[in-house]
């Protein structure tokens, strides 16, 4: 018994393939590769929800991660949602400093 597991490729040709291809001793034809088309740039997807948005990142120590992730189950939320409302408090935070 072999301790390799098996192809999930081979046995995908397995299932597809004529039986008359599948016969002992015969090789099935070499596949007939389509023509790479030339690449284009990409088309730029986004959700409807973040059209016209831009992303933000933080690095955080997988401690706080937790937290934020543990508070957005609490209040049943998304971790999105918790950041956009810190930022938007940390921004209010600083106009109300500029005018005072």
């Amino acid at each position: 018994m072999s301790s390799k597991r098996p192809s999930l490729a081979e046995s995908i040709r397995q299932a597809v393939r004529p039986e008359s291809e599948t016969v002992a001793g015969r090789s099935p034809p070499a596949p007939v590769r389509a023509p790479v088309p030339a690449a284009r740039p990409a088309s730029g997807f986004y959700a409807a929800t973040r059209a016209g948005k831009k992303k933000v990142t933080a690095t955080v120590d997988p401690a706080v991660h937790k937290q934020l992730k543990s508070l957005a189950v609490e209040r049943e939320t998304t971790t999105e949602a918790l950041l956009v409302e810190a930022i938007e408090d940390l921004l209010g935070k600083h106009r109300a400093n500029r005018s005072a």
